[in-house]
This record gives C-alpha cells, sequence and structure tokens, in this order.
C-alpha cells in the first residue's frame, strides 16, 4: 500500500530523506515528526468509524444513523462484502445497510465498515496487494484483538478490532515515506536484528510511535492512540486492558506465543478467561481462533477486490 502524494508533498518528503542523510542521530526524531505533520494529504478515515467507536458509549445511535453517516462509495462497498459468498451472500441479495445488518448480525456488519473503510482510504489496489503480508496480519491481529476484548470482558469490541487492523500503520508511512531507510531496515532484520530495534538504529524512531501519532491525528480515543503506540514495549498510560489485548493478539498471529501461553501471560497480568470454562471450552476457543485467523485472507479478498457492484445501494 502505497499512500498518494501531491508533488508538493513528493517534494518535501524527498528532501527530508536527503536531509536525513547528512542529520546527525540526535534529530532524525525531529524530523520525522516534521514530515509527518507536513503530510497534507495523509487521509483521514470516514466519518462512519468515530461512529462506530462511538456506539460503546452511545448505544442509541441507531444502524439507520450509522448509514447515513457513510458516503455511496464506502456504502457500496460495504454492500458488495456483506453480499459475498463468505457471508452467505449465494442466497439472497442485500440491497442497503439496514437490510445488511438483519441478515448478516450488527457486529458483522460493524467489522465489514471499519475493515473496507480502512481499505477505502488507502485504496491503491495494486499497492495494497504488494502489502499483502503485512495487510493481512493487520486483519488477524483485529479478528483475535476482538475476540479476546470478549474474553477477558473489554467494554468495546470494535475498539479492540480496530486497534489490530491499524496497529502497524507506521509501517506503511515508513515504506512510503523514507523508502531508503524502510529498506535498510529490512536488511537489518534479515541479518538478525530485531525490528524495533533497526528502527531506532536507522530513524530513531518505531512505527508503534509513527502509527500513535497518526492515530492521533485520525481523532482516535485516547485508549486506542495509547495501545497502538505502545503494542511492543508495553508502556500504556491510558489503558492497559486494551494495550494488553493489541499486545497478546499480535504475538498471537506472528506464532510468538502459544494459545496456552497466552493465556498463562494473561493470568500473570491478573486477567482471566471466565472461571466456569472447562478444557473442553478452552479447547473450543482456541478452534475459534484459529477460525479466525482462516478468515482474515476471506476478508482481505474481499476488502481489497475492486471490480464493480453492480447494484448500488439506495439511499438510507
Amino acid at each position: 500500500m502505497r499512500l498518494e502524494k501531491s508533488s508538493r508533498t513528493k517534494g518535501r518528503a524527498a528532501g527530508a530523506r536527503e536531509e536525513e542523510k547528512s542529520t546527525p542521530p540526535a534529530r532524525k526524531k525531529v524530523l520525522i515528526d516534521r514530515v509527518i505533520q507536513e503530510i497534507e494529504h495523509l487521509p483521514t478515515l470516514p466519518h462512519v468509524v468515530m461512529r462506530v467507536l462511538s456506539m460503546a458509549e452511545s448505544p442509541k445511535i441507531s444502524a439507520l444513523e450509522l448509514s447515513k453517516t457513510m458516503d455511496q462509495s464506502l456504502a457500496a462497498k460495504v454492500l458488495k462484502m456483506a453480499n459475498s459468498a463468505y457471508y452467505g451472500g449465494r442466497d439472497r441479495k442485500i440491497n442497503s445497510i439496514l437490510h445488511a445488518i438483519v441478515m448478516v448480525g450488527f457486529e458483522a456488519v460493524k467489522e465489514i465498515i471499519l475493515t473496507t473503510s480502512l481499505f477505502h482510504t488507502f485504496h491503491d489496489a495494486r499497492d495494497v496487494q504488494a502489502l499483502q503480508p503485512l495487510w493481512q496480519h493487520s486483519m488477524e491481529c483485529a479478528l483475535i484483538a476482538k475476540r479476546l476484548a470478549w474474553i477477558y470482558r473489554y467494554d468495546s469490541l470494535d475498539e479492540a478490532y480496530l486497534s489490530g487492523l491499524t496497529h502497524d500503520i507506521g509501517r506503511l508511512v515508513i515504506e512510503q515515506y523514507f523508502s531508503d531507510q524502510y529498506w535498510e531496515i529490512e536488511e537489518k532484520r534479515e541479518a538478525g536484528m530485531d525490528l524495533l530495534e533497526a528502527e531506532k538504529e536507522v530513524l530513531e524512531i518505531t512505527h508503534a510511535e509513527i502509527g500513535g501519532k497518526i492515530s492521533e491525528r485520525w481523532g482516535f480515543p485516547a485508549n486506542l492512540v495509547d495501545s497502538i503506540a505502545h503494542h511492543h514495549d508495553q508502556g500504556w498510560t491510558v489503558n492497559p486492558v486494551l494495550g494488553k489485548i493489541l499486545h497478546f493478539a499480535d504475538q498471537f498471529t506472528l506464532g510468538q506465543i502459544t494459545f496456552s501461553g497466552m493465556l498463562e501471560a494473561f493470568s500473570k497480568e491478573s486477567m482471566n478467561y471466565p472461571a466456569t470454562w472447562d478444557s473442553s471450552d478452552l479447547e473450543s476457543v482456541e478452534q475459534i481462533l484459529q477460525e479466525e485467523m482462516a478468515k482474515a485472507q476471506s476478508m482481505f479478498t474481499l476488502a481489497t477486490d475492486k471490480s464493480p457492484n453492480t447494484n448500488p445501494p439506495p439511499s438510507p
């Protein structure tokens, strides 16, 4: 995925890269902060994303109000995904957001809205495909984080989902605006260096810190910004519960921790699954998490499909 740059921003970004080559390491972080702020075209997420997040605090928000927040293009993408075979669309035709909620459920529709909103914002399908491993990992992390939020009774499943979906957005910015440094970081990783150490050595800032700055600029709630900015270093100060959910979801989807190891890690953090669950329940939960990982591939394919929608959605 590549963010489209205006000619003026191209010059600024290129100039920043040249300046960085001759800039002492101590000034690199300041330089990157300035570049991030100067990226005038950096896309903003559709307003519907914040409406979905606010529903946890304002349950009176209706499905009709939610549907009115979407423009026709985004609504078409949501309906196309809801009509896919993955969501059982072979046997019926969904022609409105309200109908989608009835047919596939409100939780599923909110997942679709959050996912398609992000891909709708970064709409260059060729670049999305080029970075498929990173995007697919983000979708896996989103689905697992949402499940973990349910298991550990976090009050906003949507926040957990969005935290997983956007937690690595900083890596995309590094790849786009600091391409030389991006490949230098990748070379260091291939040589065995830890990702964060490589980023610090090359840029004096990590992708997690950049992601925190971007999510703050997007107007995300403070606890969501905090969880994204510290999903590696665990330095949460706003809402450690969400931070731990994202941190362990990230580790689990990367294969850095097993299911049983994850449960033990949560337990050490005084977060426990329901006491009534037995070994059979835990086996079922592990199976569900594996199914969610597989689901990410299908959702990625649907979210990045740019073939035209044959039936544009009617106005709500």
